[in-house]
């Protein structure tokens, strides 16, 4: 099956890297869908991005995993697909799991689908969700798969519907949280612990729930501890929409968990991490500095809007990587250092009514500090309206949305004082006061992009520089272990800037961020006779 993925790679990534909406500074799939990130972690100072991967269904692969490294996140290696559903144990789909390094060894923990043939709901009967585990000392290397829980081995009253096993250290206790429906269609999650000398020994511990019932399944649970505070976050599937809460078809968020007499967790107070269009399964992890760092899968299931993406080849993208904080009692998320770090060419700009401001490439970002809670329209890219009033922020999709409509976030009485826009070719990440909420969306505009507003605006507009991926693992031209070497030191491999064609290799080292003296703006006529600013260094 690996073979026959590596003759889909050689035969269509040569098209796909020179699609137009293909992104410059997120990960996605090198051919075919990506979906969940899996498996993050950090092993011997390598960061490891595992992700849900189907990449030519046109040849009957079913979900595997796929595989990227890197240690700045600037500078990545696509070493392939890692594992496929070769086996009995996960025969039709190798589906979301965790990545823990513990003692110098890497586990991961996954669902094995498994369809029974028969007439079956594939709900409560004629359907197995296992839990499956393998481990490397290399984070190459991996021994073969195991199973340690089958479908009877969960506690009673539960579906078929078992999955993403996530392994969290909280004050030193390890813990495997897994998300479950009940037979009644309830959404929970398990709770195991794993033995710190086996992590393969799992004891039940309980089943995490909320005083009311909130959805029919939790996909994509983390357990996660911060400001002396543990959340579980989640995706949870089955929750109608109330007023601007939960518009999209399955949420995410996180819940705060509050222990009962007997030190059970109870899941309260439900936040929403991102009102965009397009966030779902999103997974977080400690590094070796200590950072909560989140991915999330830029996409959703069952949406009722398109990706134009796929006639490329490929389809969906990865969120940048965010680090979660708390404040005020909230879960907040902002870009990791390094994404910062990508910014180039900054300049100081002033959006004016009417005065349009222009990036000089879709990859950029906005960032502004001086909103003072006034309301505002501000229209980006010529294609998505962000509005503020009465309390309100409303995204719209002006054009080129394929079918996404509005999104909004209520800021509760709170003011609304900074908006930070990043863009990439087809995506934006929209943080409002410094990441106390989100909007995520794909977007497929592809000429000259604009920024423009209602209200006088300051702000600082840089250029977002490309990440580099080798692709020569996962092409099998270059092993594994090369492709590592080449991350431990300079960067003198032969790498591909992000949606680049395989002919044009760059070698150039990611642009350090400098400073810019504020742009002067010049006037230019447009076809209508009206003033636009162009920016001119």
């Amino acid at each position: 099956m690996k073979k026959a993925i590596q003759n889909a790679l050689h035969d269509r990534l040569p098209a796909v890297l020179a699609g137009q909406y293909r992104q410059t500074w997120h990960l996605m799939a090198d051919i075919g869908w990506i979906s969940d990130p899996n498996g993050l972690c950090q092993h011997n100072g390598l960061y490891h991005i595992f992700h849900q991967y189907t990449p030519a269904q046109d040849l009957g692969l079913h979900k595997s995993w796929g595989h990227y490294v890197t240690r700045d996140w600037k500078h990545f290696a696509d070493l392939g697909t890692l594992m496929c559903p070769d086996s009995e144990i996960d025969k039709d789909g190798c589906y979301s799991g965790s990545g823990f390094s513990h003692n110098g060894i890497l586990h991961l923990f996954y669902t094995g689908n498994i369809l029974h043939d028969g007439d079956f709901d594939y709900i409560n009967e004629g359907r197995g969700h296992y839990t499956n585990t393998l481990q490397s000392a290399d984070g190459i290397h991996f021994s073969d798969k195991k199973v340690l829980l089958r479908n009877e081995d969960y506690p009673d009253g539960l579906s078929c519907h078992v999955r993403d096993p996530k392994v969290s250290d909280i004050d030193g206790r390890l813990y495997m949280v897994i998300g479950a429906r009940t037979r009644d269609s309830r959404g929970c999650a398990l709770v195991y612990e794993c033995s710190r000398d086996n992590l393969e020994d799992l004891a039940f511990r309980q089943v995490i729930r909320t005083p009311e019932d909130f959805g029919y399944m939790w996909e994509c649970p983390v357990l996660f501890k911060l400001d002396q505070q543990v959340f579980l976050l989640c995706c949870p599937q089955g929750v109608a929409q109330d007023g601007y809460k939960y518009e999209n078809v399955y949420q995410n968020g996180v819940f705060r968990l509050t222990p009962d007499a007997d030190g059970s967790w109870q899941a309260l107070d439900f936040q929403e991490l991102d009102h965009g269009f397009d966030f779902y399964a999103p997974q977080s992890f400690r590094d070796e500095q200590g950072r909560e760092i989140l991915i999330g899968w830029m996409g959703l299931p069952d949406a009722e809007y398109g990706n134009p993406e796929t006639a490329e080849g490929w389809t969906h993208s990865l969120t940048m990587p965010r680090q979660l904080s708390v404040k005020n009692g909230r879960i907040c998320q902002y870009p990791i250092q390094e994404i910062l770090d990508l910014r180039t060419e900054s300049q100081t700009v002033s959006l004016e009514p009417g005065r349009p401001v222009y990036p000089e490439s879709r990859s950029f970002v906005l960032e502004t500090a001086d909103i003072q809670n006034r309301p505002f329209e501000m229209v980006i890219r010529q294609d998505v309206s962000l509005r503020y009033a009465h309390g309100v922020v409303t995204m719209e999709f002006l054009r080129n949305g394929d079918g996404r409509t509005s999104r909004h976030i209520d800021l509760q009485g709170r003011p609304l004082e900074s908006l930070d826009v990043f863009s990439d070719s087809s995506s934006l990440e929209i943080f409002l006061n410094e990441g106390e909420e989100a909007f995520t969306t794909r977007i497929y505009s592809t000429g000259q992009p604009s920024l423009s507003c209602s209200i006088p605006l300051t702000g600082t507009l840089s250029v977002m520089d490309a990440i580099r991926i080798d692709w020569k693992p996962a092409l099998g031209t270059e092993s594994c272990e090369a492709a590592i070497q080449a991350l431990q030191g300079p960067q003198t491999a032969s790498v591909l800037k992000s949606g680049t064609a395989p002919e044009s290799v760059n070698r150039r080292p990611a642009a350090s961020r400098k400073q810019v003296p504020p742009a002067s703006v010049q006037q230019a006529s447009a076809g209508s006779g009206s003033a636009a600013h162009k920016l001119t260094v």
